[in-house]
């Protein structure tokens, strides 16, 4: 197995090296070194970035055999130099041990285990035991004491321990671990075995913000920010906080008084709308039912959706009329509408699937009532509707 430079120094950015093997897959061309200072993507966290002898490395793979690869934009040979871009480095350095620190913060605050971790481009998650959502309140106690393990600016050790030290320890998920075993640990805080990149003080992990998920398989998700990370989510949360607060013509802090208020104002409008939309539908049937020719009504309603035509075509039922034939408009064309009061009567259902079948529509229903949608517009389709209605009404 190569050499890991990182493990030593997470900060070893430039290196040397020799190249020892190489290999082609559908990807590309994959290099293995003498000794590496690349992290593979391996432990939920990401792969480092870079160059080798000045060609870019656009990934790296630990294989079955614990030997790393590195993906190279052209074949490099012999002795190399290889780069490992800092700034990403340094952004998985944060977002790691954010997550060691925050994942001991739960523990203490909620009394939940992590059982998985993972960085992401954007945001980073762990899986907390249990599906349940945490007390936000507890979540936050969890925040602000993450937050102070950061701002005492603690040391992080790395060290390694044969196997008969690492059972003594009795760490978290210690059966898992390959050796060699690396013992990582935030100063009288937190104690773990693992093979990632680390800063040497919490200090250099910057702010960390938790946000609660959702169930994920046999967990609940913890979504986190840390470092430059947290830094722009708190830009980007108190920019749109501001452009809300001028929308509203308020100041900041009164933003979510005013909004629930208004919440409050909509939902009282939306249930007037809607009693004043229904007796309108009301009043529509009546006027409709009175003047029904032969007990039909037949009528196109083009900018009407199906929704509210269902609804009058219940309401016309309901009363009475023997055949209620409604058109109306939807995306992909008209929007045919069918029923009749339960009992002798046409078979609507297969109606409309033979209107379907000639025309090119979907659709179907019951005996007494059916729906369909047809590539014509309203007056049309209630034209074309009419037109094949008699064998129906006959059947």
């Amino acid at each position: 197995m190569d050499l890991r430079l990182y493990y030593d120094n997470s900060y070893l950015y430039v290196f040397r090296s020799r190249v020892t093997g190489s290999r082609q897959d559908g990807r590309g061309t994959w290099v293995r070194l003498e000794d590496s200072a690349f992290y593979p993507e391996v432990g939920g966290q990401p792969a480092d970035a870079g160059t080798l002898d000045g060609q870019a490395v656009l990934d790296v793979q630990e294989d079955a055999a614990g030997d790393v690869w590195h993906l190279v934009a052209a074949q490099v040979e012999g002795d190399v130099e290889g780069a490992v871009d800092p700034v990403r480095r340094l952004d998985h350095m944060q977002q790691h041990s954010a997550q060691h620190i925050a994942s001991e913060a739960v523990r203490r605050v909620i009394g939940r285990e992590t059982i998985s971790f993972h960085t992401g481009a954007e945001v980073s998650t762990f899986d907390i035991a249990g599906r349940a959502a945490p007390d936000l309140e507890e979540l936050s106690r969890a925040e602000e004491l993450a937050n102070r393990i950061v701002m005492e600016d603690r040391p992080i050790t790395v060290r390694f321990v044969d196997a008969e030290e690492l059972g003594r320890l009795g760490l978290r998920a210690a059966e898992k671990v390959r050796p060699p075993y690396r013992i990582v640990e935030v100063e009288d805080f937190d104690l773990n075995p693992c093979g990632g990149t680390h800063p040497r003080r919490t200090g250099e992990v910057g702010p960390i913000k938790l946000y609660p998920g959702e169930p994920e398989h046999e967990g609940f998700r913890i979504r986190f920010y840390a470092g430059a990370r947290a830094v722009r989510d708190h830009a980007r949360r108190a920019d749109e906080l501001r452009r809300a607060a001028v929308l509203l013509g308020v100041a900041p802090e009164e933003v979510a008084t005013v909004v629930g208020t208004r919440l409050t104002e909509l939902t009282l409008l939306r249930r007037s709308a809607e009693h004043y939309r229904k007796q309108l539908l009301d009043r529509e049937a009546d006027e409709l039912a009175q003047t029904a020719a032969g007990g039909l009504v037949a009528q196109a309603f083009p900018g009407r959706g199906a929704q509210e035509l269902r609804e009058l075509a219940a309401r016309l039922s309901s009363r009475g009329v023997r055949l209620v034939v409604l058109t109306g408009t939807v995306d992909s064309g008209g929007a045919l509408i069918v029923g009749r009061p339960a009992g002798d009567g046409p078979h609507l259902g297969r109606f409309v699937q033979t209107l379907c079948a000639a025309l090119g529509g979907r659709g179907g229903g019951g005996e007494a009532q059916a729906q369909a949608v047809l590539p014509l517009p309203a007056d049309d389709l209630l034209a074309a509707a009419l037109d094949r209605l008699s064998p129906a009404r006959d059947d």
